[in-house]
């Protein structure tokens, strides 16, 4: 009995419309723990009115399968990096009030949300759904009227660390991220402040982002901090630690190799990739630019040339211009108005010029 009605509370939510919420703003604050599991804490800033609010948190990275011993090893991006669950430690709420500071996220939460009691269901309470692919649906049941609200979320992802002969690592990509956000920031702490060769970072996201290293007052690195704009859907975080950071192992997976050297190779191949693909999107850019001003400047022929074919034409041409300014994430607000010059000028030759 107990089943159907938590099973009818959950469907309930699909007929109230909670599409009206925008996730204006996402921060995620995550550590590294001794024990090989990534406590992460998120403060997501929403905007507009709904009666819920739905996160997917992930704890595989790569496939949607478990690595279980004697499994292929495969360094680049492969199951063995996936963790083992999701835990949530607290959920809150509070209006935003435009603060937000790294390691205190929750510092305006006042009351935290329960989880939801299926015998005495209400408001402000959360259920959490392991649809065991790796995925689980985080629910926040919080009516929102025109508000603009910050949400508080505490989890643990379970033995996410990977065992090596050498080193210890994390391979984890956070995933299912808001692409509404005008900005996604993401700080990954170090078990451990470190100067060890053996401490290496990598990061994954939109090339538009950066990143920064952190360090404490003895300029020892304690970590990352990224901000990453209009992010597409996923970031990945790589670090490699000396074995003593991680000083409980016992239920981590394990590949018995030296690791460290191959995997630096991947990464070098990733960031020549990376690189030229900077490089290409850098020159599209630039031609997109040059095209845009060259068609607006052209525009100038229909004060001349009346051809209907000729004008069909040269409008798809600016349309192209248009889609490859939205193709390639560059939203230059003015191209989009490539496409009125050849209309001015239409306009001009008939009503205008006699």
């Amino acid at each position: 009995m107990k089943k159907i009605v938590l099973f009818l509370l959950l469907m309930f939510p699909l007929f109230v419309k909670a599409d009206s919420l925008k996730v204006v703003e996402h921060y995620i604050d995550s550590e590294v723990e001794i024990a090989g599991a990534l406590n992460v804490k998120e403060l997501i800033i929403v905007k507009g009115s709904g009666e819920y609010f739905t996160r997917n948190l992930n704890y595989y990275s790569f496939g949607d399968v478990h690595w279980k011993n004697g499994d292929d090893i495969n360094l680049n991006n492969g199951i063995i990096y996936n963790g083992q669950g999701i835990e949530i430690r607290k959920i809150g709420a509070y209006e935003f009030t435009d603060e937000v500071k790294f390691g205190a996220f929750d510092a305006n939460v006042k009351d935290y949300i329960k989880e939801l009691d299926i015998e005495n269901p209400s408001d402000n309470s959360y259920v959490l759904t392991d649809k065991e692919n790796g995925i689980a649906n985080l629910k926040i049941f919080y009516p929102i009227k025109n508000k603009t609200i910050a949400f508080y979320i505490n989890y643990i992802v379970t033995n996410v660390v990977v065992k090596h002969n050498d080193v210890k690592e994390i391979n984890y990509t956070f995933k299912n991220l808001f692409k509404s956000a005008n900005n996604t920031y993401l700080r990954v702490v170090n078990p451990y402040p470190t100067d060890s060769e053996l401490y290496n970072v990598w990061v994954h996201g939109n090339q538009s982002g950066e990143v920064n290293e952190l360090t404490n007052d003895s300029d020892l690195k304690v970590g990352i901090i990224a901000k990453f704009p209009k992010v597409e859907d996923s970031i990945n975080i790589r670090m490699t630690f000396p074995q003593e950071h991680i000083g409980i192992d016992v239920y981590l997976n394990k590949t018995n190799i030296d690791a460290l050297e191959e995997i630096k190779k991947i990464e070098d191949e990733k960031a020549k990739n990376t690189s030229r693909g900077k490089r290409v999107i850098k020159i599209t850019k630039y031609a997109i630019l040059g095209l845009s001003i060259i068609y607006a400047l052209l525009s100038v022929i229909f004060l001349k040339i009346d051809y209907k074919l000729l004008f069909i034409i040269y409008l798809v041409f600016g349309l192209l211009i248009m889609g490859s300014n939205y193709l390639f994430k560059f939203n230059y607000w003015y191209i989009y108005l490539v496409i009125l010059f050849p209309l001015i000028f239409r306009v001009i030759k008939k009503y205008i010029v006699k």
